[in-house]
Order: structure tokens, then C-alpha cells, then sequence
């Protein structure tokens, strides 16, 4: 339909109901009240406020206080390294009260802090070093060319040679005034590019202004190359311009971004993972270099520094030479501190140097400057830039000046002042000293021209002002080179920040990096296709994809009111970019279309369907339709009549197309089983191929490279009919698929949700499940599933080689069938793992998903999942070198670490027998062949069962066990609490016990929102039995089922006792159904007829089996069954009996328990002997399998859990708005228009939203029942306020209701009408207020110029997806319209 058509029909398709009367105008509004998905987030905006305020001030701290520190120390330890320096020491002692006395530095004190420096100049090079080779063992990165290898190493050799000669030379013969003043001149080549090559890339156009300032930056720099040589007599300082320059050229690629002439330079040194590769070798290089320099400059002879290494590191002589005014030298040594003054010779003495001193200052400047670095990165990974990171920095030079200058003038005001801080025999070179001295220094050296240098800086680096990174991006995303220089800590971390994010279109795609091509062609393509690349095509597309079944209503409200509130998020966005951001959307902007695919969504049976190309709906999509309406009401509090659906027929059924309030749309594909085949695979492969395939592939108009940026940013979001979540959780997972470009896919932290016991057992399952192995998994690997209740998958990701196209595959055996249909999302993410894409775990994003709430349905719930999650993990680990070498997230490591996982989830059950025979024993004080035994005939009988009986009977018989062994956990319970206080907190079991329940509790306050389910850790317990041991073998027993094992209930349909042959028993067909009786007919493109007809022909066709095939299937799976079951049991039962024989012997295989011995003493009376021993506790085989394997695992785990949650927190303060300090004061323009951009969604949400019900309309005078003025004993009054429900009624019922169906018509009556718009609360600012009417004011004249209104949107401006879309096909009924969701962009 055209949007013309759309937008009118949207109005006029409301039927104007007739008044209800008054007995039944009672009304049931929904409460305002938070819960489920919403209450997790309501919960959390405080706190995280709060957090991020108390973020922004440590970050602030951190940084600016490590960079000063690291640079003083630098300073500190270079003037240290001048031996011709001589440094006066405190003289203020009883016999010493006149006089001088100098310290010169000795030989063994030089070389300590030579290497000093070395050690702190190869600190970051060590890191990168250690990154470089993790990443290139267990990562597959592309080796460098000879290009890219030669130009790294040949500019990161000249900054070291630079970094060099500053350290060894100029730095030492400068006072620390002038050496620190020196930090803001190392910028002159990136002054020098950032004028030439035009990338000042903040500004919008490059005015005289930006020229003439860029001019003056650079000359400004320059000029430290002529002042000071000038004034000096020095030779180091003389050369003083060959330092800076070489240091500055470490950055010159970051500043050379779009210069068209090294564009294709650039291109192979920017690829930052390939140069990994060259740093392996690079890192020790350059600390070579640099070592050499510093030995040969220091000009100590060489083999000296290495002979000498050891004694220049311990306590040394210092010679002292008193100049004049000794009267006695013997109590020089009655000294305040540790060193202590000897007569030597006349006149000269000796001190003894501190060991410690050079250790301190190098582990302070090393310590300082990765603080500032570590903390500078996490300050620009969670977007608080400005104030966190590029302030403190820009501060950080004139605060290392003045500290600097301030310390060396107390010291030389006053050679005691720092008498506790420092020795006495080192110092910072002060400039002058007193300050009339420096006063006419500073003029002499022309110090007042270092202002000029700093402002230089500033201006050289102000993209650090104008950050351009998405929210938590890896580090490659925001520095070009990996680490930092730790001497120029500070400098390094502004000059390495990137200008352009790497994904910019000086980049190629990341497919043709891979090819090598002609460098002119190669550049002249590259920019052929950055023009081709249109804004548009970066614009995040979600798709949701829905598969349903067999649902609730209550389970259907509960979706629908999730896409009900993304549906109001993207209108939001899309007013506020419309109206209020001048066509520019915000950067959580996406365009949204939803995609419902609803499994046997018709009545076939030939009792009820008359006609089969009509079939009747049956009950589960009637809900769907019914509740609609409904899901609207319990999310906006008023009653919303969405129009009726757009009826189609489609090949493989049918189509309902609703428009939403937000005018997204919302498709409900019904398939028809008999024309295409259903379950939830096929209905992914079938959306898949549609959406991607289809509409992304087959459009003409779209160039290769087009399809490919297109693809990047289109993402599927996979749910469930159940689920419930919040836009802000969706937009989490978009976040981490802007961040990380090979990421295919990304879940949510889903939250059982239902009642009773079992589904307490999943709250606790579900939290340490993703608490400890998700999180694990994500960060030392990869997630291998993403559950397809609530994950968004990227495009590209799918369709990659041997994705979409081999997850068509028919299971053909036995093996195929468990691992590709009873875990279909399992399988999915094994084909993206096996083609190198990553599967992250988002845990700040929530769902909430309806589990099982019975023992039955769960067993059968987990008896498809066990076997297909086993059968997944033993395919990656079969083809484990595969994958490594593929998938850059997948290491050796992290496949042995899965395969102890696997090894103890086989031999799980007869681990946990061995556990309740050690349990029983140890409670109950029986012989262990008892315990044995009780524990035996359980098992045996459930095995025979699994063999010989039915499901139901299975299901009993495990019921029955479970709840015996819960009785028995309960005792075991009991028992280990009294052999705890029996036998201490250090015995083996009681160790063991306490150290798991702290981790699950430390678990439990690392997540606050969660700790809640810890108190289903009871449940949990009980029940480990039942669901390590019985589960287990029921799962592999009945592997041969392959049916889904819940929501198996019967298709609903009407009520009715009638026979079969009586006519009135048929149901309507579906395009008559009296629930879509307004609905009006359209039809699809003849493209996309034939498209769904050859994907049904190829794909999707029904299987049709003979009796012989299928019966030949259950024979393979009977008997894959029996061979699995045979090598569990056996497996198991080996174990068991292993584990059970070293048992018996355990008074002579056990370990001595070294904690918590006891001592002993005995008395022989007869022989009158005293007798001392001491008694171990013994660990027995059972226990020490248990700790070593499972212990090892949790401290794993236990360790990646904090790694992840503080990755959480990132994500959680990047994503968090903090706005609670608004100036009311004079705002600049810009500011203003920034806050104003800043909270334009939230205005628009505010605008659109329909009023509650009983709430008062715009055009209806405030009047508020409970602010009734009551006068003193008016009753009656009194009486009327309490019953203003009855006045609400009347008033309700009387006057005209209000539409509010169209959120986009909400939003506009609103905007431009000429009442004032309630704007409290909303943090603005005057100024931004103002701005705000301004831009309400031009909309309004624009409007005006514009009749018609804002039409019903197409989710996106691309082009038309099909050529012919504008033709008519046509039905024999006059009303039908032509349906093309071609036309209807991703």
C-alpha cells in the first residue's frame, strides 16, 4: 500500500461505538505499577545515577593525579642520571650549624637509574608484548605485509630514539621547570599534518579561523626548536629539536587519516589486530634501542651497566664534602632518617644510599602511568570523555608545572623542607633559588611562551573533546597503537586517541582486506564505494522474529506488550528526530519491523475445514488477534482500538498485517502445514531466507558493497511468543553489535518466571548458570548458545558460508536429528562459532521468559535439551582445530576448558552417587556397603523403568525418587552443619562446603538485583540428585523421543457437541472469520510469490514420509539410543567402581589434611610414659577427585564472574544518562542545542503518549477530584471525595472520547497546538527551553506549509526492494490492495 493510502486508512478505519450504558460503565484500569521486565530497570536508575556521578569524580582523580605523578617521577628520575649534578643535603643537625654540605652522585646511583628508566620505559612495551602474543596464539589474525611491517617499525624506532635522547640528554642538564614544560612540545608533527592533510574532522568546514589557528599551533610548536637552543650554551640543549621531533612522529598516522595521497597507506597500517604480528618482535626491539641509547648517551662505560647491575641495586657509598664551618664530625650520624653520616677525610664524608629509593620511583611512575592509561580507557568506553579524560589530561601539564616548580623552590628555598619525602642526596633541580631568582629567570628563558605551546597542544588534540566511539568499543576502536609510552603518559593518551573511528569510510570492507589488489585500483574503489555507501544503510534495522505455537494468552499479552513498547520507543525516536533534532537521529536509533511466524496456525482437520485453500484459524491465533487490543491497554492505560489487520494470502498460508500505534508494523506469518513445513527451524530458515535473502540480496538497485554495510547493521532479534523485555534491553545488544565488529551474535540474562517450586529451582539455575558459566564462557571464549527465546543475531553473521545454507539441512541419521531439531538455537550458533563469528552474553540486558511449572513438563522440557546441548559441544570439540584456527574468540585453552566441562557433565551422575554414598555415611554413621546399596536400588529400578516402561511411568518413578532423595539432601544438610561444628571450618568437607556457599553468596552481591534468588538455593540443593543423576539418565534413555515435550496440547477449536457430518460443524474459513470481518484484503507481489514458491520448493516443502522411512527412523534412533545409554552406563559404572575400590582402601590411599591438626597427649600408667602425637584429617579418594576437578572450575569461573560483571557495569554507566546537575545559566548555543538533542526522545515520549484512563485531556479543564477544598464539617463533601469514582464515570461516559491509537497524531496535536506544553520535570535548561519553542515554532510553519500530517512511515528510505512494485494485481472483490513488503524496507 502506498503511505498515502496507509495514513488514511489508518483514520478512518475506526468504528464508532455506541455508548455503554450506565450499570456497565464500571471500568478496571491497569495499575501504575512496575513489574517483570520493568521493574528491574525501575530499580536500577538511581542507583546507577548515583554510581556514575561517584564514577565521573574518581576517574576524574585517577586520571589527572597518575599522569602528574607518573610525570614528576620521570622528571625525578631523569635528573637523577646527570652525574656531574651536585645536590646540597640538609645540614641541620646539633654540630653542623653552618656550612654546606653537597652530595655528588656516585657511579653505582647513575646506573640504578638508568635502568630505572629503562625498566619504565619497557613496562607498556612488556604489555603490548604479552597482548601481541595472546592474541596472535590464540587468535586468527592475517600476517602483516612487508608495507605495513616496515612503516610501523620504522616511525615507532624513531620516537624511541627521540624518547632517547630526551631522557639521556636534554632532560638531566634541564632544571624540572623548563623539563616539565617540555611535555607540551612533543606535538609539532601532528601539528604540522593536522594543517596539511584537512583532518580536523570536528569542525563542520574549515574557515580562516581553523587555518589561521592551525598556523599558529604549529609555528608554536616550532618555536622550543630556536628559543631555548638559543639561549643556551649547552650542546644537549642546542640539539634540543632533534628530540621533540623524532618523538612526535610516533603519532603521525592518527593525524594523516583522509589525505587521498597516503590513503592507501593508511590502509594497511590502520588494520590495528594484523599489526600484533609486528609487535611481537617490535616490542623487544625497541626496549633494546632504547637501552642502548640510554647507555651509550649516559657515557658510562658499557660493560659497567651489566657488571654493576646487581650492586647499583643495593645500599652504596655516597660521598659528602662539607665546604665550610665544620666544628665536629662525630655525631653526623645522629641523623632523623636511615641513612647515616661518617668522618671519611677531611672535609669529606660518606652516606650511605637507601635502597629503596630507586625500587619506590620505579614501581610509583610504572604503577602511576598504567593507572592513567587503564583508567583513561574505561573513562572513554563508558562516554564520560569530556570531564573524565580529556579535562584532566589537557590539566595535566600545568599541574605537573606547578608542582614541579613548587617542590624544587621549597627545596631550594629550604633543603630540609622535603627531608621525610625524598633522601638527601637527591633532588628536583630546582630553576632558581629564591623566587626574585625566578622571576628573572623565567623572563630570561622566555618561559611566558609555554603557555602558547600548552594552548598548541590543546588545539592539536581537541578530537579528544569530540569523541566518536560507540559505548564499551574494544581497544583497537580507540587508540591506534595498543598500549601507551609510559614516559609521556599523558601526551601518548591524548595523541593516540582516534580521530575517526576505524570502521570510517577510509576503511575498506572488512572481506576485502583479505585479497591483495593493486594499490591504485585499490584506492580508487575505496572511494568510488564510500560515496556509493549512503547514511541510511548504517542505520541499525531490527527485525523481530517471532516464532509461536502452542501459547497462552497470558504468555501472548506478555510479548505483545513488549512489542508494543518497542514500537512506542521507535516512535519516539523517529518524532524526535522528525520535529525536534532537525533530521538527525540520535545515536540509539533504529528502524523496527516485527515478524511474527506462527507454527500449524490453521484447522486442518476435514471434520471442521470445509474448504482447504480456506482453512479455518484455529484458537492460538485467535488469541493472538484478540489480545492485541488488550497488551495496548496494559501498556498506555487507556482503552486502544488498533485497526484491523491486513488480510493476505501468501503461498504458505497466510498474512496479518497490523499497524501499530507507533505505525511500525507487525506481520503474523500463519503457516500452513500442509504447504510448508513447520516446527520452529524451518520457521527460522523460512525468515532467514526472506528477510535476508530475499529482501536484502535480490535488490537490483543496491551495490555489492551497499548489501554488505546494509547486512552489517541489520539485525534479526529471535524471541519467543513469551517473553518479556524492555526496548532498553534490546538496545543493550544493539550496542555490543556496533561495538564489536565480528560479533554475530548476542543474548540477554533471561529470568524464569511462572510459580511453584520448580520454577524457584530454575531461579536459582538460571542465575548461577549465567552468574558463573556464561559469564566464564564469555570472557575467556566465546557463549556456544544463545538461547533463541531472547538473542539478536547480526545479518552478515547469517549469511556467511555454510550458515543459512547448511542449517536447511534435512536430518538424514539419527545423530543429525538430536543435534540439529531438538536444539535448533544450539546448532545455529555451533554453524556461527565454526565460521568465526563471536556469541557474546549480555548480562545487563533482561528478559523474562515463562518456564515449566511442573515436574513432568520440565523433565521433558530438559530431555530434549540435554542430549542436543551434548551433541553440539562434542561437534565443536571434535573439530576442534577447525575452530580454533577460524574463530578468533576460540583458543586451545578454552576448548580444554570445555571439554572438563563435558567430562564432568558424562560422568555427573556417578559423581553425584559417590557424593550421597559419602553423604550417607557420614550422616547416618553406616557402613559404606549400605550406603552403597541404598543408594544402588534407586538407580537400578530408574534405569529398568527408562528401558522397559512408558514416559508417564518414567516421570512417577523419578517424581518418587526425587522426592526421597530430597528428604535424604535435607538430612545431608543437617549432617554437614553438625560435622562442621564438630570437626572445625578447616576440616576437608566442612572447607569445601563453606568456600562454594561464600562464592555463590559473593556471586549473589555481585549481582544486587538477583540476590533475591539465592534463596532458592534450597531448592536447589535438594534437588541436585534428581537433577544431576535421574535427569541425566532420563535424558539419555529416552533420546529416541524427539517430539518437543512441552506445549504438546491440542489445537483449540470451538465448543460444540455436534456430529461430523452435521454442516454447522464446519468453522469459517479464515479470511471470513468474524474476528477479521473489518479487515481488508491485499495480496503480495508477483516477485515475492514466486520467491516463497521456489523457497518452498527448495527448503520448505512438507516432509512426506512412508511408514517405512519412518519407522527405519525410530529404528536409528532406538539404536543410537542403546549405544549412547550402554557407554554412559558403562562409562559411569567404570568410575563408579574405581572411584568405590579406592575408597575401600582408604586407610591407606587417603591424604593427610595439613589445616587445623590435633594434638594429643596419652599417659601410661603402667610404664609411666608420656605419649605426644598429633592426628591428621584424612581426604579421602571421593573427596579429593571432587575438590581437584570441581574446585579447579569454580575458582575459573569465580574469577571470569568479576572480569564480566565489571564489563556489565561499563556497559550499564555508558548507557546512563546522568542528569541531575542542569545550569540555569548562560549556555552557549551549542550546549543548549546539545541538551536539548539529549533529551528530544524523551520529550517526544512524553508528547505521544495517550492519557490514562480518567486522566484529564488537553482541551479539558484541570480538575482534580482529590483536591476537592473541604470546609469543616462538610460532610457531604467530604462523602462526594471519597466517591469521586462515580463523578469519574459520568464525566467519562459524557464527554467526547479521545483517539489516542495514533501515537504520531498524539504527539502532533500536541506539538503544534498553541497550549503550553507541560515541561516539568524534564531536565532542560532556560536556554535549551527556549530552543525548544524556536524549533516548535519553525515546525509549526512547516506543518502549516504542509498539509496532511506525518504519513505512516516505510521502516527505512532505501530503495524499492522489487522493481514492479507499484503493480496491481487483481481479485475478483473490488476492495483488495496490493501487499508488497518488498517495497517495505528492512
Amino acid at each position: 500500500m502506498s503511505a498515502d493510502y496507509e495514513s488514511d486508512y489508518f483514520v478512518r478505519s475506526r468504528k464508532v461505538r455506541d455508548k455503554p450504558p450506565l450499570w456497565d460503565s464500571f471500568q478496571d484500569p491497569p495499575a501504575k505499577r512496575t513489574s517483570g521486565s520493568d521493574a528491574y530497570w525501575k530499580k536500577l536508575q538511581f542507583f546507577l545515577k548515583l554510581f556514575k556521578l561517584f564514577t565521573y569524580l574518581l576517574v576524574f582523580g585517577v586520571v589527572l593525579g597518575s599522569s602528574v605523578a607518573a610525570n614528576l617521577i620521570y622528571l625525578y628520575m631523569a635528573g637523577n642520571t646527570n652525574g656531574d649534578a651536585k645536590v646540597r643535603v640538609c645540614s641541620k643537625h646539633p654540630v653542623l650549624l653552618d656550612g654546606q654540605v653537597m652530595a655528588v652522585r656516585s657511579k653505582l646511583e647513575q646506573i640504578a637509574w638508568v635502568w630505572a628508566l629503562i625498566f619504565a620505559f619497557a613496562a607498556p612495551e612488556l604489555f603490548t608484548f604479552l597482548r601481541a602474543l595472546r592474541i596472535t596464539m590464540f587468535k586468527r589474525e592475517r600476517r602483516p605485509s612487508g608495507l605495513e611491517v616496515t612503516l610501523v617499525t620504522l616511525f615507532e624506532l624513531l620516537h624511541v630514539v627521540g624518547l632517547a635522547l630526551l631522557t639521556f640528554t636534554v632532560l638531566p642538564q634541564l632544571d624540572v621547570t623548563r623539563a616539565a614544560m617540555l611535555g607540551c612540545c612533543v606535538c609539532f608533527v601532528p601539528a604540522l599534518l593536522n594543517l596539511l592533510t584537512g583532518t580536523r574532522l570536528h569542525w563542520k568546514s574549515a574557515d580562516m579561523f581553523v587555518y589561521g589557528t592551525s598556523i599558529l599551533a604549529m609555528i608554536s610548536q616550532g618555536s622550543v626548536f630556536l628559543i631555548w637552543p638559543a639561549m643556551s650554551t649547552q650542546l644537549e640543549v642546542q640539539l634540543l629539536a632533534i628530540p621533540l621531533l623524532l618523538v612526535s612522529f610516533r603519532w603521525w598516522e592518527n593525524f594523516a587519516n583522509t589525505h587521498e595521497a597516503i590513503a592507501y597507506i593508511i590502509r594497511n597500517i590502520r588494520c590495528t589486530r594484523s599489526r600484533y604480528h609486528t609487535y611481537l618482535y617490535l616490542a623487544p626491539l625497541k626496549i633494546a634501542v632504547f637501552g642502548l641509547m640510554g647507555f651509550l648517551l649516559h657515557g658510562e662505560h658499557f660493560f659497567d651497566y651489566f657488571t654493576l647491575f646487581v650492586k647499583a641495586w643495593q645500599s652504596h657509598t655516597i660521598t659528602l664534602t662539607h665546604t665550610d664551618g665544620l666544628q665536629d664530625t662525630l655525631n653526623l650520624a645522629h641523623t632523623t632518617n636511615a641513612s647515616f653520616i661518617k668522618p671519611a677525610s677531611l672535609g669529606q664524608y660518606t652516606l650511605q644510599s637507601s635502597n629503596r629509593a630507586v625500587v619506590y620511583a620505579l614501581l610509583l611512575q610504572v604503577g602511576a602511568a598504567y593507572l592513567c592509561h587503564i583508567f583513561g580507557k574505561f573513562a572513554c568506553k563508558i562516554k564520560i570523555q569530556h570531564f573524565s579524560y580529556a579535562l584532566p589530561l589537557n590539566l595535566a601539564a600545568p599541574v605537573t608545572v606547578c608542582v614541579a616548580t613548587l617542590l624544587a623552590q621549597m627545596r631550594a628555598a629550604d633543603l630540609c623542607s622535603l627531608h621525610g619525602l625524598l633522601p638527601d642526596y637527591l633532588t628536583l633541580q630546582p630553576l632558581a633559588q629564591d623566587l626574585g631568582q625566578l622571576g628573572a629567570l623565567s623572563l630570561e628563558y622566555a618561559l611566558w611562551l609555554w603557555p602558547l605551546w600548552w594552548l598548541a597542544q590543546i588545539w592539536t588534540c581537541l578530537h579528544i573533546w569530540q569523541p566518536r566511539n560507540d559505548k564499551n568499543a574494544p581497544t583497537e576502536k580507540l587508540y591506534v597503537c595498543p598500549w601507551y609510552c609510559g614516559l609521556l603518559v599523558d601526551q601518548c593518551s591524548m595523541m593516540n586517541r582516534r580521530i575517526l573511528d576505524w570502521s570510517d569510510e577510509y576503511l575498506a570492507i572488512k572481506s576485502d582486506l583479505t585479497t591483495p589488489r593493486d594499490p591504485v585500483l585499490a584506492l580508487a574503489a575505496d572511494i568510488n564505494a564510500s560515496r556509493d555507501i549512503q547514511e541510511q544503510d548504517k542505520i541499525p534495522q531490527l527485525i523481530v522474529c517471532a516464532t509461536m505455537w502452542h501459547e497462552t494468552e497470558e504468555e501472548m499479552i506478555e510479548f505483545l506488550k513488549s512489542i508494543v513498547r518497542l514500537d512506542e520507543d521507535q516512535c519516539a525516536r523517529r518524532m524526535a528526530k522528525t520535529h525536534l533534532n532537525g533530521g538527525k537521529a540520535d545515536d540509539e536509533y533504529y528502524e523496527l519491523e516485527t515478524n511474527i511466524f506462527f507454527d500449524d496456525a490453521f484447522v486442518l482437520d476435514e471434520k471442521h475445514c470445509q474448504n482447504k485453500r480456506n482453512p479455518p484459524l484455529n484458537e492460538y491465533v485467535k488469541t493472538l488477534t484478540r489480545t492485541i487490543d488488550k497488551a495496548a491497554f496494559e501498556i498506555y492505560g487507556v482503552n486502544i482500538k488498533i485497526k484491523p489487520p491486513l488480510k493476505i494470502e501468501t503461498p504458505y498460508g497466510g498474512r496479518l498485517v497490523w499497524t501499530l500505534p507507533g505505525r511500525t508494523k507487525m506481520v503474523a506469518h500463519l503457516k500452513n502445514k500442509d504447504k510448508i513445513r513447520h516446527k520452529k527451524r524451518w520457521s527460522q530458515v523460512m525468515y532467514m531466507y526472506y528477510l535476508l535473502g530475499f529482501r536484502i540480496m535480490e535488490t537490483e538497485q543496491l551495490s555489492a558493497r551497499r548489501k554488505a554495510v546494509i547486512a552489517e547493521n541489520t539485525f534479526l532479534l529471535a524471541l519467543d511468543g513469551d517473553i518479556d523485555f524492555q526496548p532498553r534491553a534490546v538496545q543493550l545488544l544493539i550496542d555490543r553489535m556496533k561495538a564489536i565488529d565480528e560479533l554475530g551474535a548476542a543474548c540477554g540474562r533471561i529470568h524464569p518466571v511462572g510459580r511453584g517450586p520448580m520454577v524457584w529451582y530454575q531461579k536459582f539455575e538460571y542465575a548461577i548458570g549465567h552468574w558463573l558459566q556464561k559469564a566464564t564462557e564469555h570472557v575467556i571464549g566465546c557463549v556456544l548458545c544463545s538461547p533463541g527465546c531472547f538473542s539478536l543475531f547480526r545479518a552478515s553473521a547469517l549469511m556467511e558460508n555454510s550458515v543459512m545454507k547448511r542449517y536447511t539441512l534435512v536430518s538424514s541419521e539419527a545423530m543429525k536429528m538430536v543435534q540439529y531439531d531438538q536444539g535448533e538455537d544450539r546448532w545455529l550458533c555451533t554453524l556461527l562459532l565454526k565460521q568465526g563469528s563471536r556469541v557474546e552474553y549480555c548480562a545487563a540486558s533482561d528478559a523474562f521468559t515463562h518456564s515449566p511449572e511442573y515436574f513432568n513438563e520440565f523433565y521433558n522440557q530438559r530431555r530434549r535439551w540435554v542430549p542436543s546441548t551434548i551433541a553440539n559441544i562434542f561437534d565443536i570439540l571434535a573439530d576442534a582445530r577447525t575452530v580454533v584456527k577460524k574463530n578468533n574468540s576460540i583458543s586451545t585453552l578454552y576448548i580444554m576448558y570445555q571439554a572438563m566441562l563435558m567430562i564432568g557433565t558424562v560422568l555427573g551422575p556417578g559423581t553425584i552417587f559417590l557424593m550421597m554414598v559419602g553423604a550417607l555415611v557420614a550422616v547416618f554413621t553406616i557402613d559404606i556397603w549400605t550406603a552403597f546399596l541404598w543408594n544402588f536400588f534407586p538407580i537400578i529400578i530408574f534405569i529398568l523403568s527408562c528401558v522397559y516402561l512408558k514416559q508417564k511411568f518414567q516421570l512417577l518413578i523419578a517424581f518418587v525418587i526425587s522426592a526421597l532423595y530430597c528428604l535424604v539432601m535435607m538430612a545431608v544438610l543437617i549432617g554437614i552443619i553438625v560435622q562442621m561444628l564438630e570437626d572445625g571450618p578447616l576440616a576437608p568437607a566442612s572447607l569445601f562446603f563453606l568456600l562454594v556457599a561464600v562464592q555463590i553468596t559473593i556471586a549473589g552481591l555481585m549481582h544486587p538485583q538477583e540476590f533475591w534468588a539465592l534463596l532458592c538455593g534450597v531448592i536447589y540443593y535438594i534437588t541436585i540428585p534428581s537433577m544431576y543423576m535421574l535427569l541425566m539418565i532420563y535424558s539419555v534413555f529416552n533420546m529416541n523421543d524427539v517430539s518437543w515435550g512441552t506445549r504438546e496440547a491440542p489445537v483449540l477449536r470451538d465448543d460444540g457437541e455436534e456430529s461430523p457430518n452435521d454442516p454447522d460443524n464446519y468453522l469459517p474459513g479464515w479470511l471470513s472469520d468474524p474476528l477479521l470481518i473489518d479487515s481488508e484484503l491485499g495480496e503480495i507481489s508477483l516477485v515475492e510469490q514466486r520467491f516463497w514458491k521456489d523457497l518452498i520448493k527448495q527448503y520448505l516443502k512438507p516432509l512426506e514420509l512412508s511408514k517405512e522411512q519412518k519407522q527405519t527412523m525410530a529404528d536409528d534412533l532406538k539404536e543410537l539410543r542403546n549405544m549412547i545409554a550402554f557407554a554412559f552406563v558403562m562409562v559411569n559404572a567404570i568410575f563408579v567402581l574405581i572411584v568405590f575400590l579406592l575408597q575401600l582402601k582408604k586407610d591407606y590411599l587417603h591424604l593427610k589434611w595439613p589445616i587445623d591438626p590435633k594434638d594429643f597427649v596419652s599417659f601410661d600408667r603402667d610404664n609411666l610414659h608420656v605419649g605426644i602425637y598429633r592426628q591428621y584429617k584424612e581426604l579421602d579418594p571421593i573427596g579429593l577427585c571432587f575438590v581437584i576437578f570441581f574446585g579447579f572450575i569454580l575458582v575459573i569461573q569465580f574469577i571470569a564472574m568479576f572480569f564480566h560483571r565489571f564489563a556489565t557495569m561499563s556497559q550499564l554507566l555508558a548507557t546512563t544518562q546522568l542528569d541531575w546537575f542542569r545550569s540555569n545559566g548562560q549556555l552557549s548555543d551549542e550546549d543548549a542545542a546539545l541538551e536539548l538533542n539529549g533529551s528530544a526522545v524523551h520529550i517526544a515520549r512524553r508528547l505521544q503518549r495517550p492519557r490514562r484512563l480518567f486522566d484529564d485531556d488537553d482541551d479539558v479543564d484541570a480538575h482534580h477530584y482529590d483536591e476537592l477544598e473541604l470546609g469543616p464539617g462538610d460532610a457531604h463533601r467530604e462523602s462526594l471525595a471519597r466517591r469521586q469514582t462515580i463523578f469519574r464515570l459520568h464525566e467519562t461516559r459524557n464527554k467526547q472520547q479521545s483517539d489516542y491509537s495514533d501515537l504520531v497524531r498524539n504527539f502532533e496535536k500536541r506539538f503544534f497546538s498553541e497550549d503550553e506544553l507541560n515541561m516539568k520535570n524534564l531536565p532542560l535548561s532556560r536556554k535549551s527551553m527556549k530552543l525548544f519553542q524556536e524549533r516548535r515554532s519553525v515546525a509549526k510553519v512547516n506543518a502549516a506549509a504542509t498539509p496532511g500530517g506525518t504519513p505512516t512511515p516505510k521502516t527505512g528510505k532505501r530503495p524499492p526492494l522489487v522493481v514492479n512494485a507499484q503493480k496491481k494485481v487483481s481479485f475478483s472483490s473490488s476492495n483488495t490492495q496490493i501487499y508488497n513488503n518488498g517495497n517495505t524496507e528492512l
